[in-house]
């Protein structure tokens, strides 16, 4: 059974001034539902998406974990490289239909530089060999059992795809998956390749 793929934290530094406008401590009795509603929008879809976009311009948190081969891949291997880094779990519907769409993108571009690492946020390694057998993969795919690269990236959404630059900076940064991503994914890889 498939779960819903979003995330929602409650707790932010952008969430905090907004509930003090939305929910005043004094006549909170008198909010109205559009004030709910608002509140609630902004929680689910524009407060992820800002989030992820003040990301966007600085230097790619580092990471150290093992692929399923027990290698080390941290993300200085990859300076002078394009990464397209996407978090997803196995039993994520949206992961699941992005996956062999990136290995595509990945067997298409990777002798011109780019490298796709795959990391599952899942701790069931049974579940990723169970989903790696009926959909075999060319990329890298790394498991983030403890949660380090969740919490250094701070995503909210599965998928999310961080297109970092040779440089080692977030260039762009993806939430969710649709097949009209796949489009933007490859204009973004090819200018990024194009870059010295």
């Amino acid at each position: 059974m498939a779960r819903k793929c979003t995330y929602v934290y409650f707790t932010s530094a952008v969430f905090f001034p907004l509930s003090l406008a939305l929910f005043p401590t004094e006549g909170y009795e008198e909010m109205n539902s559009v004030k709910l509603f608002v509140a609630i929008l902004f929680l689910v879809i524009v407060q992820p998406v800002l989030a992820q976009a003040s990301q966007v311009g600085s230097a790619a948190p580092d990471f150290n974990l093992s692929d399923l081969s027990g290698n080390t891949v941290s993300l200085q291997q990859f300076k002078g490289k394009v990464l397209f880094l996407d978090f997803w779990a196995p039993w994520c519907d949206e992961c699941r239909e992005e996956i062999p769409a990136l290995d595509a993108l990945y067997r298409k571009y990777n002798n011109d530089g780019l490298v796709v690492i795959g990391a599952d946020i899942d701790t069931s390694e049974k579940l990723l060999m169970d989903f790696l057998q009926k959909a075999p993969l060319s990329f890298t795919i790394v498991m983030d059992k403890k949660g380090a690269m969740r919490r250094s990236y701070r995503f909210r959404t599965l998928p999310t795809a961080f297109i970092i630059g040779k440089d080692g900076i977030i260039r762009y940064v993806h939430l969710g998956y649709g097949k009209e991503f796949l489009q933007m994914y490859e204009k973004e890889i090819i200018e990024l390749l194009k870059q010295p």
